[in-house]
């Protein structure tokens, strides 16, 4: 994690004003680029603690806009303040607690995103996205030029930078994330690697911070997103990713994103792109 300690000026004043004029009150906002995996969430008056999970398919980086944000991670606490930058990095561990008078907003940059594009590229793109946003008003200029140079230092330490993950974990890992809706029994996830049931929940829950089962709903949340981003129903998300019913899919949704599906589903807003 990446923490700077920054300063107050009239600048996020003028940031705050921006969450007002784009339609933004209690709750969390979504937006998302139409080009690129790239997305905004801008979230107030939540108070809310997050439990420990992690983001396998996302670099986040975050802005206090207002108030006290804390950040647990990898055993280390960070309280944040208005102004401060912090950087969450893929399979790093992490829980955030949001206090009700803080105002957060979080850069979501897709891990394939950062592998498969290079420095220059990325960083035109980086630029007029940012741009658009504050043309747009979803948040002001103070805002840009704090996650600009946290963006470009993501793609400059990309290759060394990562969390380093155990082969025959990271082979589990990435099954569970291609196919969350499966029902893998740990038994079976055991065998592929030769190791006991009792011996994988143990090394998989110190390695990547969370239980296999556990990992498995967050994955299924997060997949469970993506197809609600592209307009599919609920109640059929929730079927297609196993969930018995509506309400066990809408607790989980909840306890991970933060708000419900139908909330998700109408916070949801895409980034209008200039080029």
């Amino acid at each position: 994690m990446v923490l700077v300690r920054g300063v107050k000026d009239k600048g996020d004043i003028k940031g705050n004003a921006a969450l007002k004029e784009a339609g933004v009150g209690d709750g969390m906002q979504y937006y998302q680029c139409e080009k690129y995996p790239i997305e905004f969430v801008l979230s107030e008056n939540i108070d809310k603690c997050f439990d420990y999970h992690n983001h396998v398919g996302h670099y986040v980086i975050s802005v206090v806009m207002q108030g006290e944000v804390t950040v647990y991670l990898e055993s280390r606490k960070r309280v944040c303040h208005e102004g401060d930058v912090f950087t969450i990095l893929p399979y790093a561990v992490h829980s955030v607690f949001q206090e009700r008078d803080a105002r957060l907003l979080s850069m979501c940059i897709g891990t394939a995103f950062i592998a498969e594009t290079d420095f220059g590229t990325a960083d035109v793109i980086v630029r007029e996205l940012l741009g658009d946003a504050v043309g747009q008003g979803i948040f002001g200029e103070v805002q840009k030029e704090k996650l600009l140079p946290f963006a470009q230092e993501v793609f400059r330490v990309r290759d060394r930078d990562g969390k380093e993950i155990d082969t025959g974990i990271k082979i589990l890992a990435d099954k569970i994330i291609s196919h969350p809706e499966y029902e893998l029994p740990i038994e079976t996830l055991a065998a592929d690697i030769f190791v006991s049931k009792y011996y994988l929940i143990k090394k998989f829950k110190r390695i990547v911070g969370m239980t296999p089962h556990q990992f498995r709903i967050q994955n299924r949340i997060r997949k469970a997103q993506s197809l609600l981003d592209a307009e599919q129903v609920i109640c059929g998300v929730a079927a297609e990713m196993g969930f018995y019913d509506q309400s066990h899919f809408d607790k989980a949704f909840q306890k991970i994103v933060g708000i419900s599906p139908s909330e998700y589903v109408d916070s949801k807003k895409v980034i209008r792109q200039s080029t």
